[in-house]
């Protein structure tokens, strides 16, 4: 546990000599979405932020990238990953479930994307957009803030989302941003997607590069999700590629085709 500790402060260290930027808040948010199977899946993932740049990500997913940042870190994952599959509960070690990273920078005016799967994941830079937004005339209160309801279509979903004036950073979960105050919820219109803050506050904690760049390939967008769409339509192949074995599921994976990601319009 020693070790542990002290190679989470040394990559803690790390990070902290090459960030750039100082968050004003630090807000958490529980993402609700649907698994190929079916089943419903909640992760609790963070936006950090200032009025110019923000990062959305997994801590868990940042936490073993920082384990696997040196080679003393990636010894410490491999005995978790190995005690955990000792004691037969193999999801009790940390992983990448949500590998995914969005930085924001008006500066720039670039956003930076990290996603995939486990077996596969891309990185790809586009042109920083907000979303063009309609403001509605419904309020409701989301952590103590009154927030107001907005709308918008981007990029093959309908989006409703809550934003707070009373916190004036114009960002949100994920890509979504633009509004004249920090979104606390946003859903899109099937149900197959939300977040809803759990909770903020004010930090000066640094936003921090990706430390795990080396497990994305670089591509675009498009390529990238259609990528992943032949991926979740047949993981048994998926995963045969990528372990370079055929992998054979009893009774196969049932998959509901009508699950889809955030985006779409790659179809």
């Amino acid at each position: 546990m020693k070790k542990l500790i002290t190679l989470t402060v040394m990559c803690l260290v790390a990070l902290a000599a090459i960030a750039q930027e100082k968050a004003d808040i630090e807000v958490s948010y529980n993402y609700k979405h649907f698994h190929r199977t079916g089943k419903e899946q909640n992760h609790q993932l963070v936006l950090l932020a200032n009025p110019s740049e923000s990062k959305f990500y997994s801590p868990e997913t940042e936490y073993v990238d920082s384990l696997e940042f040196t080679p003393e870190g990636k010894e410490v994952y491999n005995q978790m990953k190995m005690a955990a599959f000792t004691s037969g509960n193999i999801k009790s070690a940390p992983s990448r479930k949500v590998p995914m990273y969005i930085i924001k920078s008006k500066a720039s005016g670039t956003t930076e994307v990290y996603d995939g799967q486990i077996t596969m994941m891309f990185t790809y830079t586009e042109p920083y957009e907000a979303q063009n937004w309609m403001v509605v005339d419904s309020t409701k209160t989301i952590l103590g803030y009154e927030c107001t309801m907005a709308t918008c279509e981007y990029r093959g979903r309908k989006w409703t989302a809550w934003f707070a004036v009373d916190v004036p950073i114009q960002d949100g979960p994920w890509k979504l941003s633009g509004l004249p105050g920090l979104i606390l919820e946003a859903t899109e219109s099937t149900g197959q997607h939300g977040f809803t803050a759990t909770g903020i506050q004010t930090t000066q904690r640094q936003i921090t590069p990706v430390l795990g760049k080396d497990h994305y390939e670089k591509n675009d967008r498009i390529s990238m999700l259609k990528a992943l769409r032949r991926f979740e339509d047949n993981p048994e192949a998926g995963l045969s590629a990528a372990l370079g074995v055929k992998i054979t599921v009893r009774d196969g994976i049932k998959v509901d085709k009508k699950l889809d990601f955030l985006e779409t319009d790659y179809r």
